[in-house]
């Protein structure tokens, strides 16, 4: 389940980036986003609340396989409640349009997003285990490259 290798966690920042631009990034004027697939699926009753949940759950499972910090996480966790919330509102009360409005302009997978590639950014991923790490001596090592980097807050083994 986890990423076991940096060819891993980069796909898995792709993979965010990629729900990313589809929820919340398809129609922009400029450096603006206005639109996703999410807002424009909120004019959808029962169709925006499954693609939110969808959307918002593989964008938390993927934060989880790159191992990001539990703070992270539940920060994710929160944007993403809040705008699968007002989707799943809207679908309830289809009548009254203002849950729609909120949803199209509520970039809330575009957030969480930002959050998990945010954290995996931070953080320094090294090739193997912990317990190796530590039985040769090379973990202080790593945490010396990891304060020499620029950015880097946060070291997590792949093994």
């Amino acid at each position: 389940m986890f990423a076991k290798t940096h060819d891993e966690v980069r796909r898995i920042y792709d993979s965010v980036d990629t729900v990313k631009r589809l929820s919340d990034r398809i129609i922009g004027i400029g450096p603006i986003n206005i639109i996703g697939l999410d807002g424009i699926l909120a004019w959808f009753p029962g169709v925006a609340p499954v693609y939110s949940v969808l959307a918002g759950g593989f964008i938390l499972l993927q934060g989880l396989r790159a191992r990001c910090d539990p703070v992270t996480l539940v920060a994710a966790f929160i944007v993403l409640a809040m705008d699968s919330g007002i989707s799943v509102f809207d679908g309830i009360i289809p009548v009254i349009p203002a849950g729609s409005i909120l949803d199209t302009f509520f970039q809330g997978h575009l957030y969480a997003a930002h959050m998990i590639q945010k954290d995996i950014d931070k953080t320094l991923y090294i090739a193997g285990s912990a317990s190796q790490a530590h039985r040769d001596g090379s973990h202080q090592d790593n945490v010396g490259e990891m304060r020499a980097m620029k950015g880097k807050k946060r070291l997590v083994y792949l093994g």
